[in-house]
């Protein structure tokens, strides 16, 4: 029982710390003082080490892990905290909308024409209506691609952040999804710029 019950206060933790921190990621892009600081990082490292945060949860919740990150990436400038979070709202949002087969892939990638690079999340999961792919990403909308999405925890405002931290980097989000079948979400990453200032964009 005692297990079981770290389980949960583990599980509710990670989900309300990651709930908080939308949240206050949203209020300080609506005030438009949410900052970015862009530096030349590892791309493999920054995503492998919210990977290996979030293992336990992903553990615990029965689901099945598999990473895949490439070698040689191209160079990108990024924030790395702000990256984090966007592939962390991700994985979240798989988690969520897998009922039945736990299942999440994440992988690195070199960006479309060897230029850039990319980051891939992949479930097996309840899917998205083609015609919600351009809406899911807007404030506060919930997919009604799942039939229980009444009963699914979550603020609303996930993916709208996921948009607006490509949109910071200068690349883009995109997704590829059939209902029933899954769903993958990809950021794009543009190549290194060398910027190391930091930048307040309003969303």
């Amino acid at each position: 029982k005692r297990k079981e019950y770290l389980q949960i206060i583990s599980k509710e933790t990670h989900r309300l710390t990651a709930l908080i921190n939308n949240i206050l990621d949203f209020a300080a892009i609506e005030a438009g003082k949410k900052e970015y600081k862009f530096a030349v990082r590892d791309l493999n490292e920054t995503v492998a080490e919210v990977v290996d945060n979030y293992s336990v949860v992903l553990s615990e919740s029965g689901f099945t892990l598999q990473t895949d990150f490439a070698e040689n990436l191209p160079t990108v400038s990024i924030d790395r905290d702000a990256i984090g979070q966007a592939v962390l709202n991700l994985v979240n949002n798989a988690i969520k909308y897998s009922p039945d087969e736990k299942y999440i892939s994440v992988k690195t990638k070199p960006g479309m024409g060897g230029v850039g690079a990319a980051i891939e999340v992949t479930d097996r999961g309840a899917g998205i209506p083609s015609n919600e792919h351009i809406k899911i990403f807007e404030k506060f909308y919930r997919s009604g691609g799942a039939d229980d999405v009444h009963n699914v925890k979550g603020s609303g405002l996930g993916l709208s952040l996921v948009k607006h931290v490509a949109d910071a980097h200068g690349g883009s989000v995109t997704v590829k999804s059939v209902v029933g079948k899954g769903s993958t979400f990809t950021i794009w990453l543009p190549a290194a710029n060398l910027r190391t200032e930091a930048v307040s964009i309003s969303l």
